[in-house]
């Protein structure tokens, strides 16, 4: 089997048997233009207000082979050169949209071109708000793409999980029983859904409780966890 073809299978095809032999986590990693600044793909938003991950083809040295959706103003951007990825080919096109082949080789692609127990999913995106990573992988994978990040940008990103990863057993057991309460509410009103399935205040009113009480208690709540998933 080929390496396209490995890669394929793993991403794709055998997802369900992934998540059924291991116990696979999720977070979305933001990352500022501002904190970005000095990457090589952080132009690219000056061309195209949206670049959007699609689908995975293969990994390479030289980066992430994949389909990306482009949106842009004039056409002709599809033919320059930039920094965090390469245009390949261009698949299919309307006057302002674009689905491409592309190379994506900067900094942070290359950490998933390496890492093979963690790839992007749908929402990734760039935009004139920054970087959006959506993340699936195993613990290790999930520590060792977060501390890849580290060196590159410092502390300069945030992190938010899934309601999958939240509601793991070792994790809610580290948490004290009034923030594992609203975490456990929040999950199951459908706050870490996407989109958002509640608000915080609606939260706060089914439990009788303050606002603030609730954004507190999942601040605190999600911060353990994340320690915990970087440790």
């Amino acid at each position: 089997m080929g390496r396209a073809a490995e890669n394929s299978a793993a991403l794709g095809g055998s997802a369900s048997q992934i998540g059924s032999d291991l116990n696979l986590r999720y977070m979305q990693v933001e990352i500022s233009m501002e904190v970005g600044s000095a990457l090589p793909g952080s132009t690219l938003p000056e061309s195209f207000p949206m670049c959007e991950y699609i689908t995975l083809l293969e990994r390479t040295e030289k980066g992430l082979l994949c389909y990306l959706r482009l949106e842009f103003e004039h056409p002709e951007s599809l033919k320059g050169k930039y920094g965090g990825i390469q245009i390949l080919e261009v698949l299919s096109q309307t006057p302002h949209s674009a689905l491409v082949k592309a190379l994506a080789g900067g900094p942070i692609s290359m950490i998933f071109s390496r890492c093979e127990d963690a790839w992007w999913i749908s929402p990734t995106q760039m935009s004139v708000n920054g970087f959006l990573m959506t993340i699936r992988g195993t613990m290790k994978g999930m520590r060792r793409v977060r501390t890849e990040l580290e060196e590159l940008v410092g502390n300069g990103f945030t992190v938010k999980l899934g309601s999958e990863t939240l509601h793991e057993p070792e994790f809610m057991d580290i948490l004290p029983a009034k923030q594992r309460l609203v975490l456990d509410k929040a999950i199951e009103m459908g706050y870490y859904s996407r989109p958002r399935g509640c608000t915080q205040r609606y939260i706060a009113q089914v439990l009788g409780i303050k606002q603030a009480t609730v954004s507190e208690h999942l601040q605190s709540a999600e911060a353990k966890i994340i320690h915990s998933i970087s440790n």
